[in-house]
């Protein structure tokens, strides 16, 4: 009986020790909580401004509403939690605008959208902290 109840230990404390380690990992990785889905923290037309913001900036369209949509974009972001904004950057990007006339440009900004989207929320752009404690995203396929 002893011996049974030894090994029945071993297996509860070998069970807790990888449920800890995933715990953990997961935790470290980055990943952003589960609440950050869209409808959620995210809402469900994410950031309609960024989306312009990130358009005219990568689109290299020269636009005098720079700054407005910039600040809209920003604020946008701010009211997302820090844990959930790489993600609804990625959500955002998932329907990218199409600008441009021919169809060469549109292809090309529609390719420079996703490039430069994780830079917004960087410290020359919106400042903002997200899942990783500060000013950064991974590219969006990586969050």
């Amino acid at each position: 009986m002893a011996c049974f109840t030894n090994h029945l230990v071993l297996v509860l404390s070998s069970s807790a020790a990888v449920l800890l380690a995933v715990v953990l990992g997961t935790a470290a990785s980055g990943a952003p909580p589960s609440y950050c889905a869209v409808g959620k923290a995210i809402p469900h037309s994410p950031l309609s401004g960024c989306a312009w913001y990130v358009a005219t900036r990568s689109c290299d369209m020269a636009v005098s509403m720079l700054p407005v949509l910039k600040e809209t974009c920003c604020g946008q972001l701010e009211h997302i939690p820090a844990e959930c904004r790489c993600r609804a950057l990625r959500v955002m990007m998932e329907a990218p605008l199409v600008v441009g006339a021919d169809t060469g440009a549109q292809r090309r900004c529609r390719a420079a959208q996703p490039r430069f989207a994780p830079a917004v929320v960087a410290a020359g752009e919106c400042g903002l902290r997200t899942v990783h404690g500060w000013p950064f995203c991974n590219a969006l396929d990586a969050e």
